[in-house]
């Protein structure tokens, strides 16, 4: 009986990790619509006032940090949303404390209408290899399946990559692999990451990376 409980008690704790939702955005009509009224004039007067150029660059390209140039405006609003009610971690969650729904949205709108840098292509055929052909052996998907053969994101929670930061990057693979990002529906991401070696991760780092300021 002793056991029994012990096996039971172990998967109710298995079953509530599980069951932990990863964002509590949905994108259905009501969520769709919202971010469809985004206005590209209000987001770029939001983003100036509330001083995002120090962390993102002027041009959202990130400089030194997380670029947000051309991320599509669903991958964005998500992760304002998920910042706001708790699904990911970091300094920008105090930052959107304070968001509306419209707010969140203008400031998509605005980073959506944005050019992204051109990755460098670098990091040689292993890079390639996962990018476009991925590893049916460990059932990994290329990268462009989701993110586009370009790297130019896909539909609603598809970021774009190309153009990244390198260690901005880096520090994002190795937050999935490590289960400190948690916010990426059905752990698709964290699957990935936890399957890539740092070998690997590295090759798309410099696949993908912005190339750097002289």
């Amino acid at each position: 009986m002793k056991l029994l409980t012990t096996v039971l008690g172990s998967f109710l704790v298995i079953t509530a990790v599980q069951a932990e939702i990863s964002s509590n955005v949905a994108f259905d009509r009501q969520t769709r619509a919202i971010i469809e009224a985004g206005d590209v004039a209000q987001g770029k007067l939001k983003a100036a006032s509330m001083k995002c150029n120090k962390c993102h660059g002027e041009n959202g390209q990130g400089d030194d940090d997380v670029s947000v140039a051309g991320h599509p405006d669903t991958y964005i609003y998500k992760q304002l949303k998920d910042f706001k009610e708790g699904k990911r971690d970091g300094v920008m969650r105090k930052k959107v404390k304070k968001l509306t729904d419209q707010d969140m949205a203008d400031f998509s709108a605005w980073y959506a209408s944005l050019p992204f840098a051109k990755g460098l292509k670098g990091g040689g055929q292993l890079a390639i290899d996962l990018v476009y052909k991925g590893d049916p052996k460990r059932m990994l998907k290329p990268c462009s399946t989701c993110h586009g053969q370009n790297g130019e994101g896909g539909k609603y929670d598809s970021a774009a990559i190309t153009g990244q930061n390198k260690d901005a990057f880096i520090e994002m693979m190795e937050a999935f692999k490590e289960d400190d990002r948690t916010n990426d529906i059905y752990s698709r991401m964290r699957l990935i990451a936890k399957v890539l070696t740092k070998e690997e991760i590295q090759a798309l780092a410099d696949y993908y990376a912005a190339p750097e300021e002289e």
